[in-house]
C-alpha cells in the first residue's frame, strides 16, 4: 500500500469513529432526555402523595374512608417505586453508553499512536 491509500484508509477509519461517536452522544442525550421525565413523573406522584387530601388521617375518617386512602397511598408509592426503577435504569444505560464512547476513544487514541508520524492527524490537510 502507498501512503496515499494508508493516509486515505487512516481518515476513512478516524470518519467512520467519529460517526459512531455522535451516535452515542445521540443516544446518550435521549437517556437523559428519558431520565428527565422519569424524574418529573416521580416528583408528580411525590407532590400526590404530600397533597392535603391524602394527608386526611385521624379520628374524623370511618374504616372505609381510611382503608380507600390507604388503597391510593399504596398505589401512590407503587407508582413512586416503578418510576424510580426506570431512574435506575436509565443510569445504567447512559453509563453504558459512556462505556462505550470511552472504548472507542481509547481504541482510537491507541490506533494513533500506533500510526506513523505523517497520518498521526488525519484530519489535518497536509497532503
Amino acid at each position: 500500500m502507498d501512503d496515499q491509500s494508508v493516509r486515505t484508509a487512516e481518515i476513512k477509519r478516524f470518519e467512520e469513529e467519529a460517526e459512531a461517536l455522535v451516535a452515542f452522544q445521540l443516544d446518550f442525550l435521549a437517556q437523559l432526555e428519558r431520565q428527565v421525565r422519569a424524574v418529573h413523573r416521580t416528583m408528580r406522584d411525590i407532590e400526590k402523595l404530600r397533597s392535603v387530601k391524602n394527608r386526611r388521617v385521624g379520628p374524623e375518617l370511618n374504616n372505609g374512608e381510611r382503608d380507600a386512602i390507604l388503597v391510593h397511598l399504596s398505589t401512590a408509592i407503587s407508582d413512586v417505586e416503578s418510576h424510580i426503577a426506570v431512574e435506575h435504569e436509565c443510569c445504567a444505560d447512559m453509563q453504558a453508553a459512556i462505556a462505550n464512547m470511552r472504548e472507542r476513544l481509547d481504541g482510537l487514541r491507541r490506533h494513533i499512536s500506533r500510526s506513523p508520524s505523517d497520518t498521526s492527524h488525519p484530519g489535518s490537510d497536509s497532503a
